[in-house]
């Protein structure tokens, strides 16, 4: 197997901290594995999930998704449609007032056939129990309901990784 994700020599510091937040990072995650990233807070957990995805850039060093440099702008779709990414608070991932809009916003973005993506928005609720609410308004569900829902936009997308920050 080839490693879908890749760190080289990964630095980042934030633009205006003096501290790196990542420093040296070396990292190679094979494709089809489960890694876990363990740290305490503010250890540069989330920083790095966002490298992943090309949310933020490094610093200095590399990272790789499958053979794809985050770094390359105009590649930058490519990573994302590989990665998925579900983030710490659901709140900031849900964009619509119905969840199986919610679900289906980022394929819709991706161009997937109308057709298509009502058989992954309905797959995917039911992979997280969620389909149950699909009508329902995502504002008003608990905030495990809500992860589920989040986690559910991602699978909808059918990326080869899913990154979960703190699910």
């Amino acid at each position: 197997m080839s490693a879908i994700i890749k760190t080289e020599g990964l630095h980042y510091t934030y633009p205006g901290d003096e501290i790196e937040t990542l420093s040296g990072i070396d990292i190679e995650i094979e494709e089809g594995s489960f890694a876990v990233i363990l740290g305490h807070n503010g250890s540069g957990k989330s920083t790095l999930a966002k490298l992943f995805n090309a949310i933020l850039l490094p610093t200095s060093g590399k990272v790789t998704v499958s053979g794809i440099d985050t770094a390359d702008e105009a590649r930058i779709l490519d990573v994302r449609r590989t990665i998925g990414m579900v983030f710490q608070n659901p709140d900031n991932q849900i964009v619509a007032n119905v969840v199986e809009d919610d679900v289906a916003f980022a394929p819709e973005n991706l161009g997937v056939p109308s057709a298509e993506i009502r058989e992954r928005v309905d797959d995917a609720l039911r992979r997280v129990g969620m389909y149950d609410y699909r009508m329902h308004a995502p504002h008003l569900l608990s905030g495990g309901q809500k992860q589920r829902v989040a986690i559910a936009g991602v699978l909808a997308m059918n990326p080869r990784c899913v990154v979960l920050d703190e699910p």
